[in-house]
């Protein structure tokens, strides 16, 4: 028995600090308040104290009152059988978890590891916590009215018939490889099969070859003396060809007027005349300076020396410049009287360099010119129609012989595949025999696995597991009927063609569920939503003290609350909670949540 005992927060959701409720202070409970102050918010932070997790899939930076923003802290004490628990929880920036047993700190290094820790003692996961802890009227409405598909899928979940579904799937898994198994093993048979077709040998026996025929070397060597003739008689065309043309250059070539130029000039050296029109030019570079210094001087007259200041001999000057301009004109008198020389002398070698050019080409065509080649060309038609016929007559016998090859060469592919057939004839043989066991052996396991894989559907075990539980689930739902309808109204889960379905019976008379007015639904609804809890507690082995209706007696009628009441003050070792907008009952403890300048809080009554 997992008894809940006291749950303490502050800033949570909407609430602000210092929140206590005790969990185990009377049998039925009223948690009333108005909309959006934070009354489904308590199984919430249930939730998350012991999974850290919460039904909603709420974030945990949305479950620090925005007002506060400074996370939130979560105590939550209990007792398992006799020993006693007491779970903290304080998350700021990370998370802080502690866990005591009977005041020891059993918590371990990491928060992960203390809510494994939290979860072994407990002995419930999170999912049928939930299921059991809270329960409100659309969870049993939508199961009620949902498809058959959806009501087994619901009851699948509600009941922890998910292994039954993973069976199945790891059947439908295994089934579908052993397929592919049979797919592949059968494609293998079927390729050797075709092998076999294909390759089948009526006739066994070997092939002979084929003798070559005579063939001439001596017609192969008198082709390549032809050959080498043709080619002779080519090379000899094409020489006597260069050699006329050479001739033909020669005699256009006039070598007298060279000749005697060359016998009666030689080449001049220009170097000391190059150099002579150096020193030309620098000594009338200086002359030129000095012209220009004693122009400047006798322009300055009567200012007298710009250096010492002294006066300026004038006629001095006057007879310096005309010494300085006579030598400066003979300089360049000079120096084109030795340009026109070098001129000449330039013109003279580069005639005589052509002269020489010209008898030097002469000589070079002479040289080549072979006087021993005669001026007419032979004749090649009569070798070249010799090597015609000679090469038919050996392309004639080379065809035949490249019959015979051929003819051998096929006579040999078929002696080896002959060969070859019968060596992997036996080993495909052998092969096909092997293959058709494993075949066989694995139909066998897939014959068994799909046996498995039927059980697991939703028409096998878990079918008749849903049947069976369907059946407690239905006792259970009319004892609660039974006391909120006065025995008027009973409920039957019908199985009919693998189909789940719902039948209301109102004293003695079928109706459709969808026809009942709303104060029958509701006794219907509640009554299934108690069963579901009552039913999930046996299944799940774990009784826990504490249930969560959230807006069940909206929908009941003053009678049907009554009703619901006395059935919730007669359940042993369970404290109810019954959460509403304003409904209250005098006989009820009752809790009133208060929502002030955005802060919730809890107010008893």
């Amino acid at each position: 028995m997992i008894t809940l005992k006291k749950l303490e927060w502050s800033n949570c959701f909407s609430y602000g600090s210092n929140n206590i409720l005790d969990l185990n202070d009377s049998i039925v409970t009223q948690l009333v308040g108005t909309n959006g102050t934070g009354k489904s918010s308590i199984p919430l932070i249930l939730e998350e104290v012991l999974f850290n997790k919460n039904s909603k899939g709420i974030k945990k930076a949305d479950i620090p009152n925005r007002e506060v923003n400074n996370g939130y802290d979560i105590a939550l004490s209990f007792s398992v059988n006799d020993e006693e628990y007491l779970i903290d929880v304080v998350r700021r920036t990370n998370i802080k978890v502690k866990l005591y047993k009977n005041e020891e700190d059993i918590s371990s290094h990491t928060a992960t590891a203390t809510y494994k820790t939290l979860e072994a003692i407990i002995g419930i996961d999170f999912k049928t916590f939930s299921q059991i802890v809270y329960q409100n009227t659309n969870a049993s409405l939508q199961f009620l009215t949902a498809t058959d598909t959806n009501r087994k899928k619901f009851l699948i979940d509600l009941l922890q018939l998910d292994n039954y579904v993973k069976f199945f799937e790891v059947f439908k898994e295994l089934s579908r490889n052993l397929a592919g198994d049979v797919s592949r093993i059968q494609g293998k048979i079927d390729t050797i099969d075709k092998w076999l077709s294909d390759n089948y040998l009526e006739d066994t026996s070997l092939l002979s070859k084929l003798e070559l025929p005579f063939y001439s070397e001596e017609d192969e060597e008198a082709l390549r003396s032809l050959q080498i003739e043709f080619q002779n008689i080519s090379e000899i065309t094409k020489k006597i060809n260069q050699n006329n043309l050479f001739k033909s250059q020669l005699e256009s070539i006039d070598l007298g007027l060279a000749k005697e130029y060359v016998d009666n000039n030689e080449w001049q050296d220009t170097e000391q005349l190059v150099q002579e029109i150096g020193e030309i030019k620098s000594q009338g570079s200086q002359e030129v300076r000095m012209v220009k210094k004693y122009m400047d001087l006798q322009e300055l007259d009567e200012a007298g020396c710009p250096t010492c200041g002294q006066d300026i001999d004038l006629a001095f000057i006057q007879k310096e410049l005309h010494r300085h301009q006579t030598a400066r004109t003979a300089y360049s008198e000079k120096l084109d009287e030795v340009n026109d020389k070098l001129t000449d002398i330039n013109y003279a070698n580069k005639l005589l360099k052509q002269m020489e050019q010209k008898i030097n080409s002469w000589e070079e065509i002479y040289r080549s010119i072979d006087q021993t080649l005669p001026l007419e060309v032979p004749d090649s038609e009569e070798v070249q129609d010799n090597i015609i016929k000679l090469k038919e007559r050996i392309r004639n016998r080379q065809d035949r012989v490249n019959e015979v090859i051929k003819e051998n060469e096929r006579v040999e592919r078929h002696n080896t595949r002959l060969s070859i057939i019968e060596e992997q004839q036996t080993d495909f043989e052998d092969q096909q025999k092997e293959l058709t066991q494993e075949l066989a052996d694995v139909n066998d396991k897939f014959s068994n696995v799909d046996i498995l894989k039927k059980a697991f559907s939703t028409n096998g075990l878990l079918a008749y597991k849903i049947e069976n539980l369907v059946k407690d689930l239905e006792e259970l739902t009319n004892e609660y009927l039974a006391e909120l309808s006065d025995g008027r109204f009973s409920l039957e889960f019908v199985v009919l063609n693998d189909k789940l379905n719902v039948e209301i019976d109102d004293n003695g008379k079928t109706v459709d569920i969808l026809a009942l007015s709303a104060g029958e639904l509701a006794r219907v609804n509640t009554s299934t939503l108690l069963a579901i809890r009552k039913l999930m507690s046996s299944i799940s082995k774990s009784q826990i003290n504490v249930l969560f209706l959230d807006e069940v007696t909206n929908v009941l009628d003053e009678q049907g609350k009554e009703r619901l009441v006395e059935l919730l003050l007669g359940e042993e070792n369970l404290n109810t909670y019954i959460v509403s907008h304003g409904w209250t009952h005098p006989l009820l403890a009752k809790i009133e949540v208060i929502k002030e300048e955005k802060i919730s809080r809890l107010e008893l009554g």
